[in-house]
């Protein structure tokens, strides 16, 4: 596959996806175009897109601060604090640790880690107006099995 003056994508993490999009050509460490590697798996993706590291954390911090703090009138409030850093911790983490560079990849892990939050029915969410537990938990499966086809169906299954 020839490769474009657009079409160079230079691959820093480990999580990046490479995808049809912007497998062309990549740059190795000394600037030089080289066959990108081949396009990810629907497993690669679906490992890639699921924030494990960040749902792990999410749920000690919660589960630690619950066990300490339910009885507090403040812990609904401290539970939507650590929901929020989650949140935002999410792609901070993946961009910053990961190296994750793809905007769209964020944007799905984070979706992801609001989607493990809500199927885990914890307080934040669960006191929501119209938030329903089976709704939540039927959600999860659905984003595990369709957000690797995401940026269109991989080469390899």
């Amino acid at each position: 596959m020839e490769a474009g003056k657009n079409d160079t994508v230079q691959v820093t993490g480990m999580r990046t996806v490479i995808t049809k999009r912007n497998s062309g050509a990549v740059k190795d460490a000394t600037g030089a175009a080289s066959a990108g590697p081949a396009p990810d798996s629907y497993r690669e993706r679906l490992f890639k897109y699921i924030p494990a590291e960040v749902v792990v954390l999410y749920v000690a911090v919660y589960g630690i601060a619950y066990a300490l703090f339910a009885a507090d009138p403040l812990f609904s409030l401290m539970a939507r604090w650590i929901l929020i850093a989650g949140i935002v911790g999410t792609p901070l983490y993946l961009w910053k640790t990961q190296q994750v560079t793809e905007g769209v990849q964020l944007v799905i892990s984070t979706a992801g880690f609001v989607l493990w939050v809500c199927a885990l029915g914890v307080v934040p969410v669960s006191e929501l107006p119209g938030f329903n537990q089976i709704i939540a938990s039927l959600a999860l499966p659905l984003y595990v099995f369709l957000s690797p086809l995401i940026e269109g169906i991989p080469d390899r299954w």
